[in-house]
């Protein structure tokens, strides 16, 4: 008898009578399909139309070959149907089909993250938010699972580009910090799913979400999130950076070491450009630097390909600082995060936009290498 592995999300399950008794069964860990001949199949996309209509010959043709063999065929095996219909939950951000979304939560002992398939009629991107964000509050008295919005409210939100910013209400930061981090992974695992929603932003009233080492958490996107249901994404690191701030003057730059706590669920590209968000410890403003991005600046992403990190920022960035020049402030981003070894050049953008510039003579479309010349 031979096996052929087929990609698929659902579980479908029957019973061939022939020389044997074969139970046959295909799940997520482990999806075949056993027929009496070897089926020489590609592999193809699930929702594919020719894919289906390929396997339904296949499947036909084994019952045929089972026939002449004088076999007993018991359930029929266009229960496999469903192999073409997707009856598999839906996990992460890519919906089964259009008005499917995982919804997150805890489980009941609050040490990991459940999910489970909710479905919406709506269409419009405000109307799911709205509709997910309810859901998440309320599980219908399942002792099972607890919602991941309980003890504080969703005030409000808003929405720029592809950027959500959630406000919570002020119990938000009564939470037990294990229990916090698993909520706001849920949340943002949840609300990610939507179209049009890339990042995730929290606010307590009008103050940035803290962490429990009191770090604004920033922009998240779900991927910080992907497999990291349990202890990693409670997992802390320390790390030396070398960061890049302004000279007492503004004309140049000066090298500071920084040695950094953080949580290993962000990047570190995205921890060094926050650390320039925040500013200067007390002992690196005694040692006579100044910093060189506006605080109120907000990260929406930051990524690494083939070498080039692209920082996206909302446009509190162009706000410059009093006394420090437009130069100063892009080879800031740009030394500190080539010195981390993924990084060779850096791209930054407003709000996904590179087509403008930071003062009069720094394009934000330049793709910028290490200036050590700017360097005392």
């Amino acid at each position: 008898m031979r096996v052929r592995y087929l990609p698929s999300d659902c579980l479908c399950e029957g019973m061939i009578l022939g020389r044997a008794d074969v139970l046959f069964t295909a799940r997520p860990a482990q999806k075949a399909i056993f027929g009496y001949r070897k089926v020489d199949m590609k592999t193809v996309r699930e929702e594919s139309s020719t894919a289906y209509a390929y396997m339904m010959a296949q499947l036909s043709a084994a019952v045929r070959v089972l026939a002449v063999k004088g076999f007993f065929v018991l359930m029929p095996l266009f229960a496999f149907l469903c192999l073409q219909t997707g009856c598999g939950k839906n996990s992460g951000g890519d919906t089964a089909k259009k008005g499917t979304y995982a919804i997150y939560c805890l489980d009941r002992d609050e040490n990991k993250l459940v999910e489970y398939t909710y479905h919406t009629d709506a269409d419009d991107t405000d109307d799911i938010i709205k509709e997910l964000i309810a859901e998440m509050s309320s599980l219908n008295d399942d002792v099972s699972r607890r919602e991941s919005i309980r003890g504080f409210e969703v005030t409000d939100y808003s929405r720029t580009g592809s950027q959500l910013t959630l406000y919570l209400s002020e119990t938000y930061k009564d939470m037990m910090p294990t229990t916090e981090v698993l909520v706001r992974a849920a949340i943002v695992r949840t609300l990610c799913q939507v179209n049009g929603v890339h990042s995730i932003i929290m606010r307590i009233g009008d103050e940035e979400l803290l962490d429990a080492l009191g770090i604004p958490v920033g922009s998240m996107t779900e991927a910080q999130f992907i497999d990291n249901e349990g202890n990693e994404i409670n997992a802390y690191d320390n790390i030396e950076l070398t960061l890049y701030f302004a000279s007492p003057d503004g004309e140049r730059l000066k090298k500071c070491l920084r040695s950094v706590e953080y949580n290993t669920s962000i990047s570190v590209e995205k921890l060094v450009v926050e650390q320039l968000i925040q500013g200067l410890t007390e002992e690196e403003e005694a040692g006579g630097v100044k910093a060189t991005v506006n605080p109120q600046t907000t990260i929406i992403n930051v990524t690494v390909k083939d070498g080039i990190c692209y920082v996206n920022l909302d446009n509190n960035f162009l706000l410059i600082p009093t006394g420090v020049r437009p130069e100063v402030i892009i080879y800031s981003i740009v030394d500190s995060l080539v010195e981390l070894p993924a990084v060779s050049k850096v791209q930054i953008s407003i709000d996904g936009n590179s087509e403008i510039s930071l003062g009069e003579n720094m394009p934000l479309s330049t793709l910028y290498e290490r200036n050590l010349d700017i360097v005392e």
